[in-house]
């Protein structure tokens, strides 16, 4: 197959890691100095788990019309940047194109069919990676906490993903299809969004909010909200998720942040707030939803722009 992954960062150079037995049907679809070394250099990427080496693709490029109609497209752009990266290479997607969005949260697959205008088979998808860029093509990827989940909330079924999850776990990379997908995107998200929140909301690591009951019992609430928010969309089982992350958080080191919580730290202008959290807060407009602790952290941090 024709395989191309959008956004050679952290996401994208850990799923080239697990595609390395098929680095010749790759194509990375980069630009600026990230496309000048991995045309130079290749991708070196270093992973606890795939291990570690250079990893040369069939193409480097930015090019549409040089990388013609793919048979799956793996987006790996942060989220403010996906808008624009679907309508730049909408043409690379053909009407049996399976696109695979791997960002945070439980709307990419529809904002994704929007902004190509309906074309492609778009799956709904996650990833769990610890990856860092250490300079352009040269990505880190540590830990065992590393898998993806591909399928569609309609239950359809599609032999390129199921093929694609093939090749991933060939590769090393723990992969699922169909599995209860939207579940699954709702578990992770809790755990992204919830984090985040709380991270944003008493702006501190994890050990000043383990160390206060108070603010613990708030981050209770985060999750709590989500779960609501989650039965509102159709999606059950989920009861038992608040105590389980509040325990999973208990046990985290002192100084651990979110990805979100670092690029506001570091004064980014764009971030994946709205993405992440602000998605929440409409969402539970648009249905009705009362998300009391999602909502504080909101409008508290709305306010503060």
């Amino acid at each position: 197959m024709k395989i191309a992954i959008l956004g050679l960062g952290g996401v994208g150079a850990t799923v080239a890691g697990g595609l390395r037995n098929y680095e010749k049907d790759l194509i990375f679809i980069a630009r600026g100095k990230t496309k000048e070394a991995l045309l130079e250099k290749g991708l070196y990427l270093e992973s606890d788990m795939l291990g570690s080496g250079v990893i040369r693709p069939g193409l480097v490029s930015d090019d549409v019309e040089e990388i013609g109609v793919v048979d799956v497209l793996i987006l790996c752009s942060k989220s403010y940047g996906l808008e624009a990266a679907c309508k730049k290479y909408a043409d690379i997607v053909g009407q049996d194109t399976l696109v695979v969005p791997l960002q945070n949260g439980v709307a990419a697959s529809k904002c994704v069919s929007k902004w190509l205008n309906g074309k492609g088979a778009v799956s709904d998808s996650y990833i769990y990676c610890f990856s860092n860029i250490i300079e352009a093509g040269h990505i880190t990827n540590s830990g065992n906490l590393l898998r993806i989940g591909v399928g569609f909330s309609n239950g359809k079924d599609n032999e390129k993903a199921r093929k694609l999850v093939d090749m991933l776990n060939e590769g090393g990379l723990p992969s699922t299809y169909g599995q209860d997908i939207m579940r699954a995107l709702w578990e992770k998200y809790a755990m992204m969004c919830g984090n985040s929140c709380a991270f944003i909301y008493f702006d501190s690591p994890a050990g000043n909010i383990q160390e206060d009951i108070h603010k613990m019992e708030f981050l209770r609430g985060i999750y709590e909200d989500i779960n609501r928010l989650a039965k509102a969309t159709g999606v059950s089982g989920m009861d038992d998720m608040p105590q389980r992350y509040v325990d999973a958080f208990i046990k985290l080191p002192p100084q651990t942040i979110s990805s979100l919580y670092r690029d506001i730290l570091a004064g980014k202008e764009e971030t994946e707030f709205e993405w992440l959290v602000g998605s929440s807060y409409r969402l539970a407009k648009e249905l009705g939803v009362d998300i009391p602790f999602i909502q504080k952290v909101y409008e508290t941090k709305s306010e503060e722009k």
